[in-house]
């Protein structure tokens, strides 16, 4: 592709990100009320997972270039790499929703519930998707989709135990917390207010499938195989979100697949 059009369809992008940007923000400085307005609307469903995309960029752009980030990954560009999309995530949510009152923590899914039964539902839901997701990834590896995911985290190996503690805090912690907040509490939960659920749990799941993908690390095979275990383990976070009528079971389901498949690769890696 000739430099001139490349240079056009990032410029084409940006000019769409940052308008799309300016439109879904825009109702949070004209007050509570106005702010509720798109509240499960398309404009504020896709509008607001745009915005995120380039807040995401607005922070890891300017980080990958000063720090030379490669496409292989490290424990510090690992770390880099997830706090520079929890913390846009979590950015959007305050300044859209939080700020201008338009919803509390609470109403995004932050309701507390029996602790045995946040447990029961929270391992349960995470247990069940890495039974499945496991039993499925191994069927992909017959058909050539297998992802080989894994094999972005050797730094694991090379850096030890204490690279393993950095890499769950992150991925196992921080990231359960944020992504059920943007991607369960907001983009499903408050999809479902005006869209049937169906919609919520599809839009929301693929949703949260593009963001995990990274063309830059992978290839069609990877991200293809890759693309159908995260979207089930979406869909499986929804759900427990609709059932339970809180976020908490799903973040710690999410925190279980997380670890687990850190503290397997760790194990596993050492033998």
């Amino acid at each position: 592709m000739p430099l001139y059009l490349t240079i056009l369809i990032l410029a084409g992008l940006v000019v769409l990100g940052v308008g799309s940007s300016v439109w879904v923000l825009a109702p949070a400085f004209q007050g509570a009320e106005a702010a509720r307005r798109d509240l499960g609307s398309h404009r504020l469903e896709f509008g607001g997972w745009l915005t995120s995309l380039v807040l995401i960029g607005l922070v890891a752009v300017p980080v990958s270039l000063v720090l030379r980030v490669g496409p292989e990954l490290t424990l510090s560009t690992f770390v880099l790499s997830a706090f520079a999309t929890d913390i846009p995530l979590l950015v959007f949510l305050y300044i859209r929703l939080i700020m201008p009152g338009a919803l509390t923590w609470s109403d995004l899914g932050l309701k507390p519930r029996p602790l045995g039964y946040v447990l029961t539902m929270g391992f349960g839901g995470g247990v069940i998707g890495l039974l499945v997701i496991g039993a499925i990834g191994a069927l992909l590896s017959r058909v050539g989709l297998g992802t080989n995911q894994l094999e972005q985290f050797q730094f694991l190996l090379r850096q030890g135990p204490i690279a393993l503690a950095v890499f769950l805090v992150a991925a196992a912690v921080v990231a359960p917390v944020v992504e059920e907040l943007f991607f369960r509490g907001f983009l499903f939960g408050v999809y479902c207010r005006r869209q049937p659920v169906w919609l919520a749990y599809l839009v929301s799941s693929v949703l949260f499938t593009i963001l995990h993908l990274e063309p830059n690390r992978m290839n069609l095979q990877q991200m293809a195989g890759l693309s159908i275990g995260i979207f089930l383990l979406a869909l499986l976070l929804a759900w427990l979100y609709r059932v339970t009528g809180s976020l908490y079971p799903g973040m710690i389901a999410h925190a279980v697949n997380n670890a687990a498949a850190a503290l397997l690769f760790y194990s596993f890696g050492l033998q």
